[in-house]
């Protein structure tokens, strides 16, 4: 399998992020709040989505390089966002991500985000065991609920980089299969995502 450009690649993080994702997805929505309760906001309008089933469809069928950089982006983004603010998801569930415009995607598994407190967040809600982009804790948990460092959500981002551009189906090995972009800034990121201990991963700001 070849991993088409690599050299090419110049999509990087700054900041937050380089492309202010967040910002972007605003954006794409007229909102406005209610006089009532300014916590309380309504979409009016939004553009074009779609499903990630969907989405999915239109790849072939693996994403080259540069999109699987842009596709973590977009969710480190969303993930260190909310982290500034206390919150994170558990894990990426692929049935609740909408892809607006061919190129953001939002998930939307609301139930699985938590408060973080110490460094932690409580699962209390039962979730998908067949759900390919599971954190890695989560894999092999029996226990509801269930603490974990919130970092495990960085290696259910990685399964899901992975998969759109190695494929889990190809290589469920992702150590082995990582090799395939060696010495290039993904791989470096994915695997910092998918250490062993779950305190020790870290999104990489490069």
């Amino acid at each position: 399998m070849q991993i088409e450009k690599i050299n090419k690649s110049k999509y990087k993080i700054s900041g937050l992020v380089r492309t202010n994702v967040l910002r972007d997805i605003l954006e794409l929505f007229d909102i406005s709040s209610s006089n009532d309760n300014d916590n309380e906001i309504t979409i009016n309008k939004v553009k074009s989505f779609q499903s990630f089933k969907d989405w999915e469809k239109t790849q072939h069928p693996l994403i080259d390089y540069t999109s699987a950089e842009e596709l973590f982006d977009n969710f480190a983004a969303i993930s260190l966002y909310l982290e500034k603010i206390g919150l994170q998801f558990s894990h990426i569930d692929p049935t609740k991500i909408v892809v607006v415009n061919d190129n953001i995607l939002i998930p939307v598994n609301l139930d699985d985000l938590y408060n973080i407190k110490s460094n932690n967040i409580t699962i209390d809600k039962p979730y998908e065991k067949k759900n390919p982009y599971l954190s890695l804790e989560l894999k092999d948990n029996t226990n509801i609920p269930y603490t974990v460092n919130f970092k495990s959500f960085y290696s259910s981002l990685a399964l899901l980089i992975y998969d759109k551009l190695i494929g889990l189906k190809n290589n469920p090995d992702y150590h082995e299969g990582l090799k395939l972009i060696f010495t290039s800034r993904l791989y470096w990121i994915l695997r910092y995502c998918l250490l062993e201990n779950t305190e020790d991963r870290l999104i990489v700001i490069v």
